[in-house]
């Protein structure tokens, strides 16, 4: 939590930490195990044809290796560069590995929280939020694990 704890202001407090579920990108996890097993399917191909002295089937395997490591890595890099919390003043969120977006709102300028879940996201407790701030800003934050219990913590420290 490196961002948020430069951000944090004097007496400010960290209330709850919320975390991007890993359940939205499934499909992207299968797709990843797929090209990795191809890869690794592609090294057992004969070695018949060269181009420029590597086998065809090796190119291909590495290929598809490649492709399914990048697959699976981009859902993970989201997860572990994502920081949200609540503190005792404001909601505070950062995204992004080498760009950087952040949305910070006091508490006091929070209107509403919208929570928003799929029937997958139901089942599996993750889904969108969009915290709507005074004059109307909306803050959209996607794949949250466990909205609804996000929501009840900003109301609570609200109505603390």
């Amino acid at each position: 939590m490196t961002y948020v704890n430069s951000v944090l202001g004097k007496e400010e407090v960290v209330q709850y930490e919320a975390n991007v579920s890993l359940m939205p990108f499934l499909n992207r996890f299968v797709f990843g195990f797929v090209l990795l097993a191809g890869g690794a399917y592609a090294f057992q191909i004969p070695n018949a044809e060269k181009i420029g002295g590597i086998s065809f089937a090796s190119i291909l395997a590495i290929s598809l290796f490649l492709c399914g490591l990048l697959v699976l890595i981009q859902p993970i890099i989201a997860k572990e560069t994502t920081e949200l919390v609540i503190t005792n003043r404001r909601i505070i969120a950062k995204f992004g590995l080498i760009s950087r977006y952040t949305i910070e709102i006091n508490l006091s300028k929070v209107e509403s929280i919208s929570v928003s879940q799929s029937i997958f996201g139901r089942l599996l407790d993750y889904g969108d939020i969009e915290i709507v701030g005074t004059g109307g800003t909306r803050e959209p934050i996607q794949f949250i694990s466990k909205p609804i219990l996000f929501r009840k913590k900003v109301d609570e420290i609200l109505h603390h």
